[in-house]
């Protein structure tokens, strides 16, 4: 019995700490450009272009990766000064951080600030640090896109944020299992 009441108490702490667990979103730094991820909404490139604005990205680059290219129409429109590149081939977070590594290394980048939803975050730092383990020379800061939907303290009070965390939970799982040297 006292152990289902810890497993209980234990199960409860993790649920009620998870959004803050999940979410490893950084202070933005000076960095040589911006990347945007995919999957998002326009909240990740208005986020994007407001760093950009605030003198946060030391190239005035914008890199639009996986879905975020459909958001172009909008950039050229309202900001027709940043410099767009765009990469269309990526269709997951794992194949954007791969993509991530290659451009960095092609434009000798030392540096970058990567937009995604703070409950999209912690998937991110693990790809980052599975794929890119070999990289130690470059810089990588997480920033939360600040979708009004999320709340770390309170996610659990939001549907969406609720669902978000609950998926991201399993792919994170996936990718300890699958991606890592974990369990290999």
């Amino acid at each position: 019995m006292k152990k289902i009441i810890f497993i209980l108490f234990l199960l409860i702490f993790i649920f009620f700490n998870l959004g803050k667990w999940i979410d490893v979103t950084t202070k933005a730094i000076e960095s040589d450009i911006v990347i945007c991820l995919g999957g998002g909404t326009i909240d990740r490139v208005k986020k994007s272009v407001k760093l950009i604005e605030e003198g946060y990205v030391l190239t005035d680059k914008l890199l639009l990766i996986g879905e975020s290219w459909y958001n172009q129409p909008y950039l050229k429109k309202n900001y027709p000064d940043i410099s767009v590149e765009i990469d269309e081939t990526s269709k997951n977070t794992k194949e954007e951080v791969l993509f991530i590594k290659k451009y960095m290394k092609k434009h000798n980048y030392k540096s970058a600030l990567i937009i995604t939803d703070s409950p999209h975050s912690r998937r991110v730092k693990l790809l980052l640090s599975i794929l890119l383990k070999d990289d130690n020379s470059r810089k990588y800061y997480i920033i939360s896109s600040d979708v009004k939907w999320w709340n770390r303290q309170y996610y659990y009070l939001n549907e969406r944020a609720r669902k978000f965390v609950f998926y991201e939970s399993i792919k994170i799982l996936y990718h300890c299992i699958y991606d890592s040297k974990l369990f290999k």
